[in-house]
């Protein structure tokens, strides 16, 4: 072997033709001794700059790996392998793998240096796009696996758990291998060098299921074992099913189109047809020509329409393709076979090229003979309306026309209906501007919001007169290039009416200023006593606004204790249909009470012979009835003691003696003793005197529920509740006390006085006298004791006696 390998030709030629980098070094790996041209294609210098500068190849090492390619090249074995990075002379970074072997010791080491930049960004590319496919394995629902292809066999690397839930099942239910069913699509994948997709079919136990497969190459595993390929599936077996089912339901859609009444047909743009590419069965029924017949031979159709009517007809379909109409609707009379007339409507649909043309026409014949019957029925009922029925349509830029106006607007309006739909301005003119542009406005704005269009216009009549028009209509949006929306309509003349909701306004407003000038509240309930209607003067009145009070229940205004005896007398007064008067009182929005007097009236209905509503009207009297019940507590009152009289407390005690709590009563009497010495001897001033401080310090005693009565001269009675003898004779003990200790002045005079008192409980079936003269007994018995006492009555009828 030579000893330098530069002088070897065969070298030189080798050197000439690799593409990679091939060098010697000295020995001792720090000398370059030759060099091939490669490493200016690769890096940019040429072979003289690496050999004048033998640093530069070391300096073009990036600093990390600078020291171990060095180092690597001074410690050189047998035959060595590194990778390094470094930069060429654009600054672009390059990934080589460099190879050294020595022929033996001493001898000069030979070099490879192979551009592994774009393997290695493949790898990676490949690796990460395994790493993505696993990551989306984990996620996925969906059976998804990586296989390798090693020797005609598939093997899997990676699968996820919806990959063995589908394939473990398939295996073990059918017994074919991966093989069997992936291997095929896998080879055409990797031949193909792109994705590849195919359904396949597995059996699994709880039937058959479908896949839908994507195949997409990984390139070759890490450990060089085989190739790698991703397998995506996904179920389709109910998409799958679900299209088996659409495709079932077109074809029994197409047999009910030929099942279905009247008849369908195709042609290639042209009516009437001159050749039919499609008719149904069902137009033998209709006209009564064969279906064979008529594909042969569709002037057989033309032939039976009259030809003024096939002349408007075709006029029409020209002027909807002008217009550029999707839809078209046709209704013509057709002689049947059988000698009737019969009345077709055809229901077309237009197709059109990008310049126009008709390119199609689907049609739907249906015998509309008895619609057509009513519909002429319709128009006899139409010129027997009082109004006017119309159709009117507004363009897109804002043109009224009207397109149809029955024959009783020449009377209503005074016009030509055919006039009128010629030029719309010999209506819109009669209309006053400003109503004129409000008619456009409400157009416009039931247009744009699809709601019904209501108006009421004046409009001046060619007689002369004024008139009143109320309108109505509904719309509907025109399907066609130019647009528009059309409204059908009525229009009555409602001037009568107007003139009486007039009168009747008139009437309302001079009995509003009625109401709201009366200083009275006047106000209307219904059955539930809910406040339809409450006069203005209800807030000077009651401190309520009226809308506080309307529309709430009227007992709201009414004091508690009244309400039953209101709704008393208002049921009574509602079944005898009569007038009533009732005092009640009313609560104050401020809190006080005042009292009123309403006079009300009952409004029945006939029908059920039940009120529907009450008129009242009310009054404060609150000023006399304070004075009524002044004088009312004047007459129950003794003036000089402020203690009941006799009349009233014997009305009192008969009310306890009738009730259920009588057995809690006790009675006192007793009167003033030696009273007729206080008189005789200091006058009778002086004896008032005596009467007026008596009746202060009982009342002072008593107890609120209490009643304290004079029954005459110096007699006086305490009837006490919710109480027995005990509480009896212990509260005459305290009244005798409190009396005698009490000093009544009177001018320079210091008067004193003792009472004697008889005390009575009620016995079982004893009447009011019988229980006033047991007490009095014991009061006549304190006399004769010695005065100043408290004697309580025997509970003996026999020992009274």
């Amino acid at each position: 072997m030579p000893e330098s390998f530069a002088d070897s030709r065969l070298l030189q030629h080798h050197y000439a033709v690799v593409a990679d980098v091939l060098f010697t070094l000295s020995a001792d790996g720090q000398r370059l001794i030759a060099m091939n041209a490669a490493a200016e294609h690769l890096l940019g210098y040429t072979v003289r700059d690496f050999l004048k500068q033998p640093e530069l190849w070391l300096s073009l090492v990036i600093t990390a790996d600078r020291q171990r390619l060095s180092d690597f090249r001074a410690s050189m074995g047998r035959v060595e392998r590194t990778t390094y990075r470094m930069r060429d002379r654009s600054g672009q970074m390059l990934l080589l793998e460099e190879c050294l072997w020595s022929s033996g010791v001493g001898h000069p080491l030979c070099g490879r240096v192979t551009d592994i930049t774009q393997r290695d960004k493949a790898n990676e590319q490949e690796q990460q796009l395994a790493r993505a496919y696993r990551l989306m394995m984990v996620r996925s629902r969906d059976p998804m696996a990586i296989l390798l292809l090693k020797d005609e066999s598939l093997v899997i690397s990676h699968a996820n758990p919806a990959w063995h839930l589908y394939h473990d099942a398939a295996c073990a239910h059918s017994r074919l291998s991966l093989e069997h069913l992936y291997l095929p699509h896998v080879l055409r994948s990797l031949e193909r060098a792109e994705p590849w997709q195919c359904d396949i079919s597995l059996s699994l136990p709880r039937g058959e299921s479908r896949l839908s497969v994507q195949m997409v190459s990984l390139g070759r595993s890490l450990a060089d074992e085989g190739r790698q390929v991703a397998v995506m599936a996904r179920d389709i077996t109910q998409v799958h099913q679900r299209l088996e089912h659409v495709i079932d339901q077109q074809q029994r859609l197409a047999r009910r189109v030929d099942e279905t009444p009247g008849a369908h047909y195709a042609t290639a743009g042209e009516w009437p047809p001159e050749e039919l590419e499609y008719l149904s069965a069902g137009s033998e029924a209709l006209t009564g020509l064969s279906h064979d017949l008529l594909m042969a031979s569709p002037g057989l159709w033309q032939a039976r329409l009259a030809p003024d009517e096939l002349t408007i007809c075709q006029q029409r379909f020209d002027e909807a393709v002008r217009e550029r109409h999707s839809r078209l609707s046709l209704c013509y009379a057709f002689v049947h076979v059988d000698g009737r007339k019969r009345y077709l409507q055809d229901d077309m649909q237009l197709s059109y090229s990008p310049v126009g043309e008709v390119t199609a026409v689907l049609g739907k014949l249906s015998d509309v003979t008895q619609r057509e019957a009513h519909r002429r029925q319709l128009d006899n009922l139409v010129q027997q309306m009082r109004g006017v029925v119309f159709q009117c349509r507004l363009s897109r830029e804002g043109e009224l026309r009207y397109t149809y106006l029955s024959p009783v607007a020449s009377q209503v309006l005074g016009l030509d209906p055919q006039a009128v739909i010629d030029d719309p301005m010999l209506l819109l003119a009669r209309i006053a501007g400003r109503e004129r542009e409000q008619l456009l406005m409400s157009l416009q704005t039931s247009a744009r919001q699809q709601s019904p269009w209501e108006a009421e216009i004046r409009y001046q009549h060619p007689d002369g007169q004024e008139r009143r028009l109320a309108c109505v209509g509904l719309p509907q949006v025109i399907d066609s290039p130019e647009g528009g929306v059309i409204w059908n309509g009525y229009c009555d003349d409602a001037t009568a009416r107007y003139r009486i909701e007039d009168e009747l306004r008139q009437s309302e407003e001079r009995y509003r200023f009625i109401l709201n000038s009366v200083s009275d509240l006047v106000s209307i309930e219904d059955s539930h006593g809910i406040c339809q209607y409450i006069s203005p003067s209800v807030e000077k009145l009651c401190g309520y606004r009226p809308q506080e009070i309307i529309g709430q229940e009227i007992k709201q205004l009414i004091h508690p204790d009244d309400m039953l005896r209101i709704a008393q007398e208002v049921h009574r007064a509602a079944c005898l249909g009569e007038v009533f008067r009732v005092d009640f009182r009313i609560q104050h929005k401020a809190g006080h009470t005042l009292w009123f007097e309403s006079i009300s009236t009952p409004s029945m209905d006939p029908a059920t012979g039940r009120y529907q509503r009450v008129l009242s009207v009310s009054r404060n009297i609150h000023e006399r009835k304070l004075v009524e019940q002044r004088r009312e507590h004047e007459a129950m009152t003794d003036a000089m003691t402020g203690a009941m009289t006799r009349a009233s407390f014997l009305d009192t005690l008969d009310t306890l003696l009738s009730s259920s709590s009588r057995e809690q009563m006790a009675l006192i009497l007793f009167d003033i003793d030696h009273f007729k010495r206080v008189n005789d001897t200091h006058g009778h001033a002086a004896g008032d005197q005596v009467l007026i401080s008596l009746g202060e310090a009982c009342r002072a005693q008593l107890r609120r529920d209490d009643c304290f009565a004079r029954l005459g001269g110096e007699e006086f009675a305490v009837l006490l509740t919710d109480a027995g003898t005990a509480t009896g004779v212990g509260m005459a003990e305290r009244l005798r006390q409190q009396i005698a200790a009490l000093e009544v002045r009177f001018k320079s005079l210091i008067l004193r006085c003792t009472i004697s008192m008889g005390v009575a409980t009620p016995l079982p079936g004893e009447t009011r006298d019988g229980y006033l003269h047991r007490a009095d007994m014991a009061l006549y018995s304190a006399k004769r004791s010695g005065r100043d006492r408290v004697v309580l009555a025997s509970q003996s009828l026999s020992e009274d006696n």
